[in-house]
C-alpha cells in the first residue's frame, strides 16, 4: 500500500511540474522564448488594444464635459494637430442669397427695432455678440434666440486679438481662450443651451495666422468676415447706408451691420431689405450660407 501511495504522489508531482513549465510559473505569466519575443511583442502590441465603439470614439474626440454644476457648455477636444480656422468673406456665388449679420457689443441701441424689422420680413439673420453685451442684455439675447437667429462669438469684451486696430499688444493664447470661453458659457447659460461654435467674428476684423490657429483649437473652425460693410458704425447716414448696401450687393454676400445707438443701420434696414428683394435676393443665416 505504501509503495502504491508513493507512486501516485510521484505521478502527481510530475503532472504539476509539467503544468508549471508550460505556464512559466505559478502566477500563469507566460514568458516568450528569446527567439520569438520580438515577433510576439510586436504582434501583441498591435492586437491587444481594443478598438473603441464609433459612439465612444466620437465622444472622446469632440467633447469633454463642462465644469460640474456650472451649467457650462461642453468644451471641444480637437484632434492634434488641428487645422487653422478657415476665413470666409462670402458664400457660394451661384446662390442668389445674402446673409445679414449684426454685431452687438456696445449698447442695447436699436436691437429691438432690428428684431422687429426682421420679424416683419420673415428673415433669419446672424448676430455676433460679445459676452459683456449678452450679460447686460439678457432679454434681447433671448429674443434673438427665440426668433431663430444664429448667434456667433464676437469675443467677451471686444479686445483686438492682434492689437492692430487698438495699437496694443496682441492677446496671449490664454487670453484669447478666455475671451472665447467666457462668451460661449454666457450665451449657453442665458439661452438655455445655444452655442456660438464653430463661428467666430474677430473684433475690428483683426486677424492673423496665430488667431486662426488659436480659435480653431477652441472649436471655432470658421472665422466670419464680411463682403459688405454698411459703415453704420462710422456714422454714415441711413440713405447712404442703403445706397452702399444695394450697390455692393452680390450673390453670397455677407453684410455686417451694428445694433449700437450711434449706428443708423436700423433706420436703413427696411429699405435695404426691400432693395435686395427687388433684385431677386433671398436671406439666410451664415450657417445656411456656408452649408454645402
Amino acid at each position: 500500500m505504501r509503495a502504491r501511495t508513493t507512486a501516485v504522489a510521484i505521478v502527481a508531482f510530475a503532472a504539476t511540474a509539467a503544468i508549471a513549465a508550460a505556464c512559466g510559473g505559478p502566477d500563469g505569466a507566460r514568458t516568450p522564448s528569446p527567439t520569438t519575443s520580438a515577433v510576439a511583442t510586436s504582434t501583441t502590441t498591435a492586437s491587444a488594444i481594443p478598438s473603441a465603439s464609433p459612439t465612444a470614439a466620437a465622444a472622446t474626440e469632440t467633447l469633454a464635459p463642462g465644469p460640474s454644476g456650472t451649467g457650462a457648455p461642453p468644451s471641444p477636444v480637437p484632434p492634434t494637430p488641428v487645422a487653422p480656422a478657415r476665413v470666409v468673406y462670402r458664400g457660394d456665388p451661384s446662390r442668389r442669397v445674402v446673409a445679414l449679420t449684426f454685431d452687438a457689443g456696445a449698447d442695447r441701441g436699436s436691437t429691438a427695432a432690428i428684431l422687429q424689422t426682421l420679424r416683419d420680413n420673415n428673415i433669419r439673420a446672424t448676430f455676433g455678440v460679445t459676452g459683456l453685451w449678452a450679460e447686460a442684455n439678457r432679454d434681447l439675447l433671448n429674443a434673438i434666440a427665440a426668433d431663430g437667429h444664429q448667434i456667433i462669438n464676437h469675443s467677451y469684451d471686444h479686445k483686438s486679438f492682434t492689437g492692430t486696430s487698438t495699437s496694443s499688444a496682441p492677446l496671449s493664447r490664454e487670453q484669447r481662450r478666455l475671451e472665447l470661453s467666457r462668451t460661449e458659457t454666457t450665451v449657453y447659460r442665458i439661452t438655455g443651451g445655444r452655442s456660438t461654435r464653430p463661428y467666430f467674428r474677430p473684433p475690428y476684423g483683426d486677424l492673423d495666422a496665430s488667431v486662426q490657429r488659436d480659435v480653431a483649437e477652441d472649436g471655432y473652425d470658421t472665422v466670419v468676415m464680411w463682403t459688405v460693410d454698411s459703415r453704420g458704425w462710422d456714422h454714415l447716414p441711413a440713405p447712404q447706408i442703403v445706397e452702399r448696401c444695394l450697390s455692393l450687393a452680390e450673390p453670397g454676400a455677407i453684410y455686417v451691420m451694428h445694433v449700437g445707438a450711434e449706428s443708423q443701420d436700423a433706420a436703413a434696414l427696411q429699405q435695404v431689405v426691400d432693395g435686395l428683394r427687388a433684385r431677386g435676393y433671398g436671406f439666410v443665416t451664415v450657417a445656411e450660407l456656408l452649408s454645402p
